[in-house]
């Protein structure tokens, strides 16, 4: 399973484009797109800061060549230093940074202001965009995101955007006018109907941001609050900074050191979900952002943001980091025929959480037991499941949004209809729920081409034309073909055991889906197409996606991530 890039302290979360104003023509925040329509300028303000950015579809510009001899620690990010920038009369910043895992690089981030005029009113437009290409299973995989907000020359954010790629030629949209107390949002596409969401007083946009250390003026030891809107979460989080200590140091090989303030960001939990801090070290004299460090759950090492040239942060990446490493969990040793097997027990190690029993949940065929709360540590006792158990209790019946359509598993088109109706024709009048349910999954691993990791989180609709991707687009039409044929149906976010070629497996960040049948909430996975899964699978959310249209319900997997959880297998039963 794929996980989005989530930035924390810049907000660097996906997004942005297009925002509305009623009475005012469109404002068009993003890049001009090699191809892409000429905008009526009657009708939209088209507004990029510092002329167009690099082409991303272009040759790949050459790495700068660098001294030989560096006194910078090793692993440390290669790049030249930023210069002075030449800046048009209305930029008000242009930031480049180069962004690399432990040293290695794996995009650039470009951030940047820009004032403009609109009914005679001052505005300026901030842009943040994003482009990192790493490697899953040895596939070059590009993920580019985008925000914005148009605010006053005070700092008041009048409209927010954001704009994050999510499948083959399929970008997911959200667009914000603060009324109020009130961002109301809205979508472009399948995106239309996005929850509006509280928008409390001085929330702080992409412009004015950078500018906060400035306007604080701390001294070591002091902090400042701020609430910044996510708009990948479509919410508004409080960020705490704090400055720690001034410094001298390096940052650029051959460069001397300089002079600079070292601060640390957090941002408050979302549900049970906290990210890491992140440590951002800004120019003494001129209070500019120069670097940040961060340790991202997904990439498996220390994410750094330098500062850099425009044509050293964009130049190619020639050496993408793999994540496969990173977005799995080593087992001690190998459970021959796992997926076949009755059961098995692990014994979980979660040192970085503190409420470690809480990261798996209890249902009915997993359970957390013997839980050691200080040395954070418990055992997970994971059964089969292969269809309805004669004996049980029936569950409580299902709510009508996990048989919606909505807008990651949209059913009501054309495309994933017609898959349902060709996976389940020949099924007898008298067929049960369960039985639709397993021919949905039979039809999605037969027919889906090919693994393929390119796509964050294809919707539904998108997965019926292409049938390609890994698991979260399996997961994500099978859930919606279900539903077609009247099943209701979520997907689950969870952990696969898979072997190795060193003979140690792993566990592996996975997507499968639950069915309602019989009274029961049913695992199934198409991915693997075994009419159910084994003890190999275990779980750690499950979700409907209902009136979603953020990556919210990723969040589980993120927390997960961020404990660094060791496992052991104890038992196996066959």
């Amino acid at each position: 399973m794929k996980l989005p890039s989530f930035a924390p302290p810049f907000a660097l979360l996906f997004g942005c484009c297009a925002a509305v104003a009623a009475a005012q023509p469109n404002i068009v925040i993003r890049p001009q797109k090699s191809g892409e329509e000429k905008f009526d300028e009657a009708r939209f303000l088209v507004i990029r800061p510092n002329g167009k950015p690099p082409s991303l579809s272009g040759p790949a510009l050459a790495t700068p060549t660098l001294p030989a001899k560096t006194t910078l620690p090793a692993g440390a990010l290669q790049v030249p230093p930023p210069g002075a920038p030449k800046l048009d009369a209305d930029v008000a910043f242009d930031y480049w940074f180069a962004a690399a895992v432990d040293g290695q690089r794996i995009g650039y981030v470009q951030w940047g202001a820009k004032a403009t005029k609109k009914n005679g009113r001052d505005l300026l437009v901030g842009v943040k965009y994003q482009k990192f290409t790493v490697s899953r299973f040895g596939e070059r995989v590009g993920q580019w995101a985008e925000e914005s907000s148009v605010e006053s020359p005070t700092g008041a954010v009048f409209l927010t955007g954001m704009r994050q790629g999510i499948g083959h030629n399929q970008a997911l949209v959200l667009n914000g006018t603060v009324e109020g107390k009130t961002l109301k949002v809205t979508g472009e596409g399948a995106a239309k109907g996005a929850s509006d969401t509280p928008w409390p007083e001085g929330v702080v946009g992409c412009v004015r941001e950078p500018a906060l250390f400035k306007e604080k003026q701390l001294k070591p030891g002091e902090s400042f609050d701020y609430p910044s809107y996510i708009g990948v979460i479509n919410r508004v989080v409080k960020m705490t900074v704090a400055l720690e200590a001034e410094e001298t140091a390096t940052l650029w090989a051959k460069e001397p050191a300089r002079k600079l303030l070292r601060y640390v960001s957090k941002m408050e939990p979302v549900g049970t979900f906290k990210l890491p801090p992140a440590t951002t070290w800004v120019d003494a004299e001129t209070f500019e952002p120069l670097k940040m460090e961060f340790d991202f759950p997904g990439f498996g090492g220390k994410v750094t943001f330098l500062r850099t040239t425009r044509e050293a942060a964009t130049a190619d990446v020639t050496r993408p980091v793999e994540l496969f490493n990173a977005q799995s969990i080593r087992l001690d040793r190998e459970i021959p025929g796992i997926h076949s097997r009755k059961s098995a027990v692990y014994k979980v190690s979660a040192p970085k959480d503190d409420d470690a029993d809480t990261l798996f949940p209890a249902d009915g065929r997993q359970v957390v037991k013997n839980l050691d709360a200080q040395a954070k540590t418990f055992e997970l006792s994971v059964s089969a499941s292969h269809g309805p158990v004669r004996g049980v209790a029936a569950q409580p019946a299902p709510g009508a949004e996990f048989t919606a359509s909505n807008y990651f598993i949209n059913w009501d088109n054309g495309g994933v209809k017609a898959h349902a109706a060709a996976a389940t024709r020949g099924l007898p009048a008298a067929t049960t729920d369960w039985d639709k349910a397993v021919a949905v999954e039979r039809w999605v691993n037969r027919n889906m081409k090919a693994f393929e990791f390119s796509q964050a989180m294809a919707t539904a609709d998108n997965v019926a034309k292409t049938l390609s991707g890994d698991c979260t687009e399996y997961a994500m039409l099978s859930a919606a073909m279900c539903r077609a044929v009247g099943v209701p149906a979520r997907t689950v976010l969870g952990l696969v055991y898979a072997p190795a070629k060193d003979g140690k497996p792993y566990l592996a960040y996975h997507m499968w889906f639950e069915v309602f049948a019989e009274g029961q909430w049913l695992p199934l996975d198409a991915t693997l197409g075994m009419g159910g899964v084994g003890p190999g699978h275990l779980k750690i959310a499950d979700h409907s996606w209902h009136d979603e249209k953020t990556f919210a319900p990723l969040l589980p997997v993120l927390r997960v991530l961020s404990a660094k959880p060791a496992v052991k297998v104890m038992a196996v039963k066959p």
